[in-house]
């Protein structure tokens, strides 16, 4: 990689490295190494072990911080969808990784450039790379810039699904249908700046809060807090 890509490569990756080694390392598949000196040439399956290790401990942690909280086979399920050998390889491309990759001439004429598996592994390493250089403070900023943005639309997708179901009108039908009472919504609280606005909503019965939501609308919100409410209802009433 001459320094004109270099420079190019650590645009995409939003890091600029203290260490070049490092990189080019994360960028060398083992193929390459085999066919070269191995005493003089480190390949990127270490960092690979790093960066997986890395990428999932700041996407379990940031699920973890959602609200309202997720089950653990949720968190499991969101953090698969973007460390999973297809959600890395589609940073990858986004990364321009491909054409970067040092590969062995065998590995390189039967497409080693575009294969899934390769493109994984070399997000990993430079992930692995990027802790090296600069630090778990330096990954956090790399997974924020890259990661948290496909994380929060995956979830979003998750609230609009959640509204499809329509929790405020089975609800409203359990509440109108055993106690003639409807159930009245009310925004809690709205943080962040207008176009990051977090919205917590409550629904309550005759004043009585009986499920709390958060999400990026007060619709969403809402839906979220009939969400909860009718799940506190059937772990009450199991056959409710």
């Amino acid at each position: 990689m001459n320094n004109k890509e270099f420079k190019i490569f650590q645009k995409h990756l939003g890091y600029k490295f203290k260490k070049r080694t490092w990189l080019e390392t994360a960028l060398t598949h083992p193929s390459y190494r085999h066919e070269g000196d191995a005493d003089q040439l480190s390949d990127n399956q270490r960092l690979e072990f790093l960066g997986d290790a890395v990428v999932g401990l700041l996407s379990a942690e940031y699920l973890y911080a959602i609200e309202p909280p997720l089950d653990e086979g949720s968190m499991t399920k969101f953090r698969s969808m973007v460390t999973s050998r297809s959600g890395l390889s589609v940073l990858a491309l986004e990364w321009d990784i491909g054409p970067r990759l040092r590969l062995g001439k065998g590995e390189a004429q039967s497409g080693g450039a575009e294969r899934e598996s390769n493109l994984a592994d070399a997000v990993e390493a430079v992930i692995g790379a990027v802790f090296q250089d600069g630090g778990m403070k330096a990954c956090r900023k790399l997974f924020s810039r890259h990661f948290e943005p496909r994380l929060a639309s995956l979830l979003e997708e998750k609230d609009i699904q959640v509204i499809k179901d329509n929790p405020k009108g089975s609800l409203q039908e359990h509440f109108q249908s055993n106690y003639q009472e409807a159930p009245e919504y009310r925004i809690l609280s709205e943080e962040g700046p207008a176009h990051d606005r977090m919205y917590v909503a409550g629904v309550f019965i005759k004043d009585e809060q009986i499920g709390e939501g958060s999400a990026p609308s007060k619709r969403m919100a809402e839906a979220q807090a009939a969400a909860q409410a009718l799940a506190e209802l059937k772990t009450a009433s199991p056959d409710t």
